[in-house]
């Protein structure tokens, strides 16, 4: 019966360790939207962008040797485009959030 109330308890939180996540730097600190945390839920077309103690829901669209993250907010639009292989992201915004930059990505999780 112990075994099962373990079992029970970790359960949640092993259904999250095969997301995908990716820690990205900001390459300006005047915009510190520009780094992020990336997370790509396991097994779906989306995932969430956190910023500083904020998260966005995103969508996630897969490339080649890329995976791109854009949420579509109000007055405005993000993208992050991490480049998987190579380790750095673009990020493009439009509206309120506008301007582009590239930065660092690191996996950190899945």
């Amino acid at each position: 019966m112990k075994a099962l109330v373990i079992a029970a308890l970790l359960l949640p939180s092993t259904s999250f360790a095969a997301d995908l996540v990716f820690d990205c730097g900001t390459p300006d600190e005047a915009a510190p939207e520009l780094g992020a945390q990336l997370i790509k839920f396991d097994g779906q077309d989306k995932g969430a962008i956190r910023i500083g103690g904020s998260e966005k829901e995103a969508m996630v669209l897969n490339g080649l040797n890329t995976l791109t993250f854009l949420h579509v907010g109000d007055g405005f639009t993000m993208q992050y485009a991490v480049h998987t292989e190579e380790g750095f992201y673009d990020y493009s915004a439009s509206g309120s959030m506008r301007g582009d930059k590239r930065g660092d990505c690191v996996k950190s999780a899945g």
